[in-house]
């Protein structure tokens, strides 16, 4: 673990922080290729309930790529490191991504690949690459297209401009727009909400939804179908429905 992409561990919650505040979180090449294995340790602990992905120093989640690197690169390596950032997608555990501040460029498609995106009132979004004569290359022109539309995603792409929070939020880039007094308490609350609930099933349902979403509709619904059948079996569904019955809280373990 480098000293700028560290985990903190509090309960059943880790923490990945971005610190690199003297640069503004930007994301080298070297934190690309550690990201994934980061995600990939905290997927299979079965410690972890939810994962938390936040930048340090209050000022940016992540302004973006390390521009010094980026003409270092040769074509197959941006095409290597592009698929890096899709990483908070793949973790099969809720994903969330607390901002405050600076969110742009591959800050903000790092933000786009995890499920759930808080913000305070004080952050803003773009993606300034067409202003470089670039395009976002790690997802963030497709999930932004998916989220908000094409004709939002196009203003936002083509133009380079920046969104306040409270527009992002309108658009449904990201989840919610909170105070800065308020974000440690909605982090917080959804965090426990989250690690409340019944870890295969939101795993199941994480995938039904991600996969289901692009997929024909029948074939989404059966996807659907089969895996409602299949959490039948595990020992969580029936917990659950046990629970309710015998109204008491649900002791869920994941298996």
């Amino acid at each position: 673990m480098s000293d700028v992409l560290r985990v903190e561990k509090t309960g059943t919650e880790a923490t990945i922080w971005i610190d690199r505040q003297t640069l503004m979180n930007t994301i080298t090449v070297a934190m690309r290729k550690e990201l994934p294995g980061l995600l990939h340790g905290l997927d299979t602990d079965d410690t972890v309930r939810v994962v938390i992905i936040r930048g340090a120093g209050g000022k940016a989640f992540s302004a973006g790529g390390d521009l010094s690197e980026f003409l270092a690169q040769a074509p197959a390596d941006l095409e290597e490191w592009g698929d890096t950032l899709s990483w908070p997608e793949r973790c099969r555990k809720p994903v969330v991504a607390a901002i405050d501040g600076y969110t742009m460029g591959a800050g903000l498609e790092l933000a786009l690949a995890c499920d759930f995106r808080i913000a305070t009132d004080r952050s803003l979004f773009s993606f300034p690459e067409i202003r470089l004569g670039m395009i976002p290359g790690s997802g963030g022109t497709q999930r932004a297209l998916r989220l908000i539309g094409m004709t939002r995603a196009k203003l936002l792409m083509m133009t380079g401009r920046r969104i306040s929070a409270s527009q992002a939020e309108q658009w449904g880039l990201i989840t919610q727009c909170v105070p800065s007094d308020a974000f440690e308490s909605a982090i917080a609350e959804l965090s426990t909400e989250l690690a409340a609930r019944a870890p295969l099933a939101l795993r199941t349902l994480k995938t039904v939804l991600n996969k289901g979403a692009e997929a024909p509709l029948e074939t989404a619904l059966e996807l659907e179908r089969k895996s409602y059948a299949w959490l039948r079996s595990t020992h969580d569904y029936e917990e659950g429905v046990k629970s309710f019955l015998e109204k008491r809280e649900p002791k869920y373990t994941g298996r």
